[in-house]
C-alpha cells in the first residue's frame, strides 16, 4: 500500500509540473507574478545595429548577430517563426539564396571540361577532360561555379526586432522592461528591404550568453562582450547591456486590439508615413508619461 501511495503522489507531482504556469510568464527573465503587475504593455522596437549608440554590440571579437547565427547553426539556440511556436530549421532561415544543386560527384565517372557536379553542398565545374578520381576540391581539375547556395552573414543583418513587456511592479513600485524575444531582420541580396527571417526567445539567448560569460575559456568570454568604445574598463556582457538599456530602439508597435503597427494604423486612416514616424516618438513619450503618472499614483 505504501508503494502504491508513493507512486500516486509521484504521478500527481509530475502532472502538476506539466501544467501551464499561471503565476509567472514562462518566457520571462524577470519573474514578476501576474498578480503583482499593475500595468503591462507589449512593445516592439527596431534596433539599428549600425547606429553609433548600438555599435557596442558589434566588434571584431564580439558580434551579437554572429554569436546568434553560429549558435543557431550549431543547434545551441532554437529559432522560431513569427508565432514563436513553430521551430524553424537552421537551413531554412540561414540560407539567403538557394542554388540548383548539380548531380553528386562520382569518383568512378569520367568528366569532360565544363561538366558540373555537386560535392559537399558546393557546385564545381570540371576544368579538363578525362577527369576521373580527382576530388572537386583539387584546384588543378575543378573550380567552383558562380551558382552557389549563399548563407546570411552578420553583415547582411543590420537590425533586430526587440519584443518586450513593459511592466510596472506594484509591490516593488518599479518599472521593468522584460524582454521576451529577439527577431533577426535580414537584408536580402540586391535589396534594401529588411525581412524577419527568425525569432528567438530571449531567455534562451540570456542563458547561453551567461554560460559563455562564465566560461574558463577567455575567447568564449570575449564573444559575448558589449564593448564600450570610449572606456574598455566599462565593457559589459550582452545581458548586462540589455538590462542597463545600453541601446537605442525605435518603437514600431505597442500592443493593441487590432494587432497593428503604428505605420499600419496611420495607413488605415489615410495618414502619411512621415506622420507615423513622429507617432513612434510620441509613443515613447507616452510610455515615459505613464511611468511618471504611476509613480504619482
Amino acid at each position: 500500500m505504501k508503494l502504491i501511495r508513493v507512486f500516486v503522489l509521484l504521478l500527481a507531482g509530475f502532472g502538476a509540473y506539466a501544467q501551464q504556469d499561471t503565476v509567472y510568464n514562462p518566457n520571462s527573465t524577470e519573474r514578476i507574478a501576474f498578480y503583482e503587475q499593475l500595468y503591462r504593455y507589449r512593445v516592439w522596437r527596431t534596433i539599428d545595429l549600425q547606429e553609433k549608440q548600438n555599435m557596442g554590440f558589434k566588434s571584431a571579437k564580439s558580434d551579437l548577430i554572429k554569436f546568434i547565427l553560429e549558435n543557431v547553426k550549431s543547434g545551441k539556440l532554437l529559432a522560431y517563426d513569427d508565432s514563436l511556436k513553430n521551430v524553424a530549421k537552421p537551413e531554412q532561415i540561414l540560407v539567403s539564396n538557394t542554388a540548383v544543386m548539380q548531380p553528386e560527384w562520382d569518383a568512378n565517372k569520367f568528366y569532360v571540361s565544363t561538366e558540373q557536379v555537386s560535392y559537399k553542398g558546393v557546385n564545381y565545374s570540371s576544368l579538363q577532360n578525362d577527369n576521373k578520381g580527382h576530388e572537386p576540391t583539387d584546384a588543378a581539375w575543378w573550380e567552383k561555379t558562380t551558382d552557389q547556395t549563399e548563407y546570411y552573414s552578420a553583415a547582411q543583418i543590420p537590425a533586430i526586432t526587440l519584443i518586450e513587456d513593459v511592466i510596472f511592479d506594484k509591490r516593488r513600485s518599479r518599472l521593468y522592461y522584460d524582454i521576451q524575444a529577439i527577431g533577426i531582420l535580414a537584408q536580402r541580396p540586391g535589396t534594401t528591404d529588411l525581412n524577419p527571417i527568425a525569432f528567438l526567445y530571449y531567455k534562451d539567448i540570456y542563458k547561453l550568453v551567461d554560460q559563455f560569460a562564465h566560461s574558463k575559456n577567455l575567447n568564449d568570454r570575449d564573444k559575448v562582450q558589449w564593448r564600450n568604445r570610449y572606456n574598455p574598463a566599462e565593457n559589459r556582457t550582452f545581458n548586462d547591456a540589455f538590462k542597463l538599456r545600453l541601446f537605442h530602439g525605435v518603437i514600431d508597435k505597442v500592443e493593441n486590439p487590432d494587432d497593428r503597427s503604428i505605420t499600419e494604423i496611420y495607413r488605415a486612416n489615410n495618414r502619411s508615413y512621415w506622420e507615423s514616424v513622429f507617432a513612434r516618438w510620441e509613443e515613447e513619450m507616452k510610455l515615459m508619461e505613464k511611468e511618471h503618472n504611476l509613480w504619482e499614483y
